[in-house]
């Protein structure tokens, strides 16, 4: 009984904690994709969350789209931060294209951040989707 408990008073925080949705532009090398939405989630841990990019491509001619997490980030004071990140992206963790030196921020409704992705600079700047 006591775990069941401990399991619903989780489950009530994790669904309590707001996920933040922006719309911007991503570029990636030299590939600039318009209309990118990115969701930032607050996980359970004080300060951290988890950045995912919805539907990108990494190049004109790649011929999928992609959801991507990025985790952990960690958020004070408006700045962002994160170094060796593995992105995941349908379930899949890939490795070769590890994130290095994140950084950005996240203010008045703005979130912009660039990192080394695969050895190629990303950048991304946007808007609060309201």
């Amino acid at each position: 009984m006591t775990k069941l408990i401990a399991f619903i008073l989780l489950c009530v925080s994790v669904s309590s904690l707001k996920a933040q949705l922006f719309n911007g532009t991503m570029t990636f090398g030299d590939y600039t994709r318009e209309n990118v939405t990115v969701q930032l989630q607050p996980t359970l841990q004080p300060d951290n969350y988890t950045l995912t990019l919805f539907g990108v491509k990494f190049a004109r001619m790649m011929p999928v789209k992609l959801d991507v997490e990025l985790a952990p980030i960690v958020i004070k004071d408006n700045q962002l931060g994160g170094d060796s990140i593995v992105p995941i992206s349908k379930a899949k963790r890939y490795e070769k294209r590890l994130v290095r030196h994140l950084k950005g921020s996240q203010r008045e409704g703005t979130l912009s951040f660039t990192c080394q992705m695969g050895g190629k600079k990303l950048t991304y700047n946007g808007t609060a989707k309201r």
